[in-house]
């Protein structure tokens, strides 16, 4: 801070004096440039290099002063133009750097996001099915108390998803409905993870009503013709 408001200063009392006949060719642009590294908050960021420019100009001017050699003190701010050039190339790829920075930390978190709700869908998913094998051991385990045929077995509660399948062939399935105009039955009761009947997941675990009512049977039935089924 100090040696930039030395600068200014410096800068003004040279004006105010008419300090010699005309100014060297590279000394307005030396300036100019200088003043622009401030804008570019260049000693904020890259301070020993800002300071390399304002030490070469500052020479440059006591080149003048002392020495009264124009020449001279031109080669000083021709350097001070140069240096103050590649500063402003390294602000420019710094700032391209805290770009691609800042995107790079959105993709990273909204990866994040999307592995913790895939994690979420899958543990939902092994809770489901794990709920089902419990439920059909435990139906198995009746029915062989009560000597059941497997014939007679009510539909199952849960069915998992095979890769290619649709509502309608899930309904169609003997041991679940064996009537694929029923699939409306099951899309109600899973609305909380099924968008489209026709594209499902495979391993989604679906609860499949076994207790329904006539109407609603044929509400169902009604509602898959309206669908094209």
């Amino acid at each position: 801070m100090l040696l930039r408001l030395a600068l200014l200063l410096l800068v003004l009392l040279l004006v105010l004096s008419g300090c010699g006949s005309h100014d060297p060719l590279w000394r307005m642009k030396a300036q100019l440039m200088l003043l622009q590294l401030q804008q570019e908050q260049a000693e904020q960021l890259f301070p020993d290099d800002y300071d390399s420019v304002c030490s070469t100009f500052q020479h440059g001017e006591r080149i003048i002063i002392e020495d009264g050699d124009e020449k001279q003190a031109d080669r000083q701010f021709l350097l001070t133009y140069q240096k103050g050039q590649l500063l402003q190339r390294d602000l420019e790829q710094y700032r391209i750097r805290l770009k691609e920075e800042a995107l790079q930390k959105v993709i990273e978190e909204r990866a994040q996001r999307e592995e913790e709700e895939r994690a979420r869908l899958e543990s939902e998913q092994r809770q489901l099915l794990e709920q089902a094998e419990k439920t059909k051991r435990l139906q198995n385990s009746k029915n062989a108390g009560q000597g059941t045929s497997p014939a007679t077995v009510a539909p199952s509660a849960f069915y998992t998803v095979r890769r290619g399948e649709t509502l309608p062939q899930i309904a169609a399935r003997p041991e679940l409905y064996n009537d694929a105009a029923l699939w409306p039955l099951i899309y109600r009761a899973n609305r909380d993870q099924i968008r489209d009947p026709y594209q499902l997941w495979p391993g989604q675990v679906l609860k499949i009503p076994r207790m329904f009512s006539r109407d609603e049977a044929l509400d169902a039935r009604r509602l898959a013709h309206r669908r094209g089924l």
